[in-house]
């Protein structure tokens, strides 16, 4: 994108983020959180594994086997979930925090990945990236927006993902991302990295293909459509909604090199959303997402205790809120571009989108 000197005019909003910003430049972030949380216990990622295959695989068996349409609905959503928390298990592998032993996290990974079709080194390789430039208006990879006067300058197609997937078809953002990145190893820079993607993409040629030829023979195309393709799309609307939430807000801006630092990146730039018991489990705790920014090591099962370690020391500084449909809704309806006045958002029409006012707990500072 090249380097700029954004925003160009910023107001109040943007100065009270940088004084936050300056409040905990230097500090070790990640010491704040016990050494104990950093320890995984394999039998604990292996159940969340193993209820995440459960919830998958029962839900296609429910799908080949129900009589009646209307149970599909309801199965898809499962199916979906099932595979968003399969994402979450790989997510965990691709950090090296599910087992000691990488081996074993990469033949995790390469598995939980399967419902999406994602190799699973192509998506460890782009995550990566995401986490080493977080909200770096330049650098990020995950729901960047970008600056109307660019996208002015876009071919058609261009233009259409970028609107659709930032308004009526957000739930296919992270598809974009996969068609960009799973299947091409030139995408990556290093070449370790592209002979690593060529080996995830065997494994998933391998196993995918013959199931869903499989499907096709015993079921047809209806067959290969009600349950694969329909949890694949599912899997993917869960994964798009919960990273377009995480790191989406009209009072977070996206920085420029001049302004971006990496504790921010860590700590003030993503939005976590409290989510009933049964589904923090049934996802992993993958919505308590600033600990794992600031210790992505920790594993998923005690990145509660994180969370409230970080609270404690930084009081004010972790962002929460509580899900509501309402907020997604604001984010799709609103948040386009990247306003270069203010750095925060404009909406389609290129009205500025001003910084929704946040309650007094994200401004406070260092406990001593």
């Amino acid at each position: 994108m090249g380097a700029f000197n954004f925003p160009s005019a910023p107001d109040a909003h943007f100065d009270d983020f940088l004084r936050r910003s300056r409040q905990i430049e230097g500090e070790r972030l990640a010491d704040a959180i016990p050494k104990e949380y950093f320890q995984p216990r394999v039998a604990r990622g292996l159940l969340g594994f193993a209820v995440s295959w459960a919830l998958y695989a029962g839900a296609v068996a429910g799908l080949l086997w129900s009589p009646n349409w209307w149970l599909r609905i309801p199965l898809w959503v499962v199916a979906g979930l099932g595979g968003w928390g399969l994402h979450c298990i790989a997510h965990d592998c691709g950090h090296g925090s599910f087992s000691r032993s990488r081996r074993f996290n990469h033949a995790v990974g390469h598995i939980s990945l399967l419902p999406i079709v994602y190799p699973f080194h192509a998506w460890r390789h782009v995550h990566n990236m995401h986490h080493s430039s977080t909200n770096h208006l330049e650098l990020d990879t995950d729901w960047r927006p970008l600056p109307a006067g660019m996208y002015d300058r876009m071919s058609l197609r261009q233009k259409l993902v970028y609107l659709s997937t930032r308004t009526w078809a957000f739930w296919g953002g992270t598809i974009d991302y996969w068609l960009k990145s799973g299947f091409r190893p030139g995408f990556f820079p290093k070449r370790q990295q592209r002979r690593e993607v060529r080996r995830s993409m065997a494994f998933v040629l391998l196993v995918a293909v013959p199931y869903v030829t499989m499907l096709g023979w015993f079921f047809g195309v209806e067959g290969i459509l009600v349950c694969f393709v329909a949890p694949w799309l599912v899997t993917h609307a869960w994964f798009s909604a919960t990273t377009l939430m995480h790191h989406s807000a009209s009072d977070v801006p996206y920085l420029t090199a001049e302004h971006w630092t990496r504790n921010v990146s860590r700590l003030l730039v993503t939005t976590d959303y409290v989510y009933p018991r049964w589904l923090l489990f049934l996802t992993h705790n993958i919505s308590i997402h600033t600990a794992h920014h600031v210790a992505p090591v920790v594993p998923f099962y005690n990145l509660p205790r994180a969370q409230q370690a970080l609270k404690r020391q930084y009081p004010g500084m972790v962002r929460e809120r509580r899900f509501s449909f309402k907020q997604m809704w604001l984010i799709v309806r609103r948040l386009h571009f990247y306003d270069t006045e203010s750095g925060f958002y404009t909406d389609l029409s290129r009205a500025k989108v001003e910084p929704e006012t946040q309650p007094a707990a994200v401004t406070g500072k260092r406990a001593s």
